[in-house]
This record gives structure tokens, sequence and C-alpha cells, in this order.
């Protein structure tokens, strides 16, 4: 009898359970498996670590992702907010604004490489909400007199207040509609 004829018949231990004595094998590595961690594969019995699926590269977003599409996001949202700020749209300001978020996925999107995943949705929706206030509050800024660090609060603070609740309503929905554009699916 050979030895790998010897090693397929002789029981051996699970290497998970020890106490359970098994003759099944991971169909991939090798190891001794028993009924209890047998994870069934389309290829074949398989180990627990050998059956994990391997990760999509699709939702793998590195650092530098995130930190490329929430400057991405921002630029977009506040060049968005400074071009709402001077054109009076009036009732139609809902387009622009869901426009917005749309233009904001977009770009966290494209600067993060296309990839998905609930971190960049929380920046999608950060920058979307964030990034037209902050280009409302610098055209204001550049209105108002004094230091620039007062006129800055004073412009931010004047920025929110100047949405009103409906517009806040809107940003919140342009939010939600840029988070769409990279959350996992």
């Amino acid at each position: 009898m050979t030895p790998f004829e010897r090693a397929v018949v002789e029981p051996t231990a699970c290497a998970r359970h020890r106490n359970v004595q098994t003759a099944l094998r991971c169909g991939r590595c090798g190891t001794p498996i028993c009924p209890k961690c047998l994870v069934h594969t389309d290829v074949g019995a398989r180990c627990p670590t050998c059956a994990r699926a391997p990760r999509n590269p699709a939702f793998q977003v590195p650092l530098m992702g995130y930190l490329a599409g929430g400057a991405a996001g921002l630029a977009v949202g506040a060049i968005s907010g400074a071009l709402l700020g001077v054109l009076q749209f009036g009732a139609f300001s809902l387009l622009p604004l869901l426009l917005t978020g749309y233009l904001v996925g977009e770009a966290v999107s494209a600067a993060a490489n296309r990839r998905r995943s609930g971190g960049l949705a929380i920046v999608a929706f950060t920058c979307a909400l964030v990034g037209p206030l902050a280009g409302t509050a610098t055209l204001l800024a550049l209105s108002l007199p004094g230091d620039a660090s007062v006129r800055a609060s004073a412009a931010f603070a004047l920025a929110i207040r100047s949405q009103g609740g409906i517009g806040l309503l809107l940003l919140i929905v342009a939010g939600l509609i840029a988070s769409t554009r990279v959350q996992r699916r």
C-alpha cells in the first residue's frame, strides 16, 4: 500500500476538532476535515479556510481612494454650491441640487477608480452635503467685512441659514443620490 493510499484510508484527527477521527480531506489543501467543519462547494469538499470566497477587488478601497474621492467630491460640491449661489433658479432649485448629488457621486467614484464601498458612500454623502455649503460660504465670505477667520465662520453660518429647511432637505436628498453612485450593490 502506498503512502497516499494509506493516508486516504487511515482515519486521522480533524484539524479543527481534535477529538473527531476522519478520513475526509480538503480537496484543495489536503487538511483533514470532519463532517462538522466540511463546506460543500461547487468543486468538492473544502475546509472553511479554503471555502472562503476571495474578496472582490472592486470593493477594496485603499486610503488614497478615500482621500482622492473626498477631495474630488468636495471640489465638485463647492463649485456647484458657488454656481447655485450666483445663479438663482428660484422654484427650479430642486433640479440643480439633485444634479449636484449625482455629479458629486460620480466625482467620488471616478477619483476612487470606480470602486464601491460603504465608506465611499459616506464620503460621497458628506461631500454632497458640505460641498455646496462650502461653496456658498466662500461667496458670502468674500462679501463680508472683517477678519478672515471671523468672515469664514460667519459665512458658513449664513450659508446654512440661507438654505432654509427645504434647501437643507434637498441637500440631504442630494447626499443620498451621491451615496448611491458609490455604494456596494
